[in-house]
């Protein structure tokens, strides 16, 4: 530890202050690192991911940053899996905007008809072998 980390610890009264202290002075590099590496994993749910990404995005806001809501569309979207690639170029062709919770709502829309074409296209397949 650095002798300026070293002297300020030695300055707080209780372990409390100084886990505050390394939070206030570290925690945004977390978040942010946390918000740019979370990837989706294909097949889980969408919903499960995004209510991650906007922890992490109410998580730097406590913090100090501010991104505006385009900027936080654009980073859940760059996170997404190539199963709503459709989805992302659509959203961006249109020029959409919306606050993260419709777009929550959206990509909820859109997991279910891609579960309900997969059905679909099982038992098409299914028929056409019977």
């Amino acid at each position: 530890m650095s002798n300026v980390l070293q002297q300020q610890h030695v300055r707080m009264a209780s372990s409390m202050d100084i886990m505050y202290n390394l939070r206030e002075m570290f925690g945004q590099q977390i978040a942010i690192k946390g918000l740019v590496s979370t990837k989706m994993v294909e097949g889980t749910l969408v919903r499960d991911h995004m209510l991650k990404m906007m922890g992490y995005l109410n998580e730097l806001e406590v913090l100090g940053a501010m991104l505006d809501v385009e900027s936080q569309v654009d980073m859940v979207l760059a996170s997404l899996p190539p199963s709503f690639n459709d989805f992302v170029m659509n959203y961006h062709m249109n020029k959409l905007s919306m606050m993260l919770t419709e777009l929550l709502n959206l990509l909820q829309y859109t997991e279910d008809l891609q579960k309900k074409n997969k059905k679909l296209s099982f038992l098409v397949e299914a028929n056409v072998v019977l």
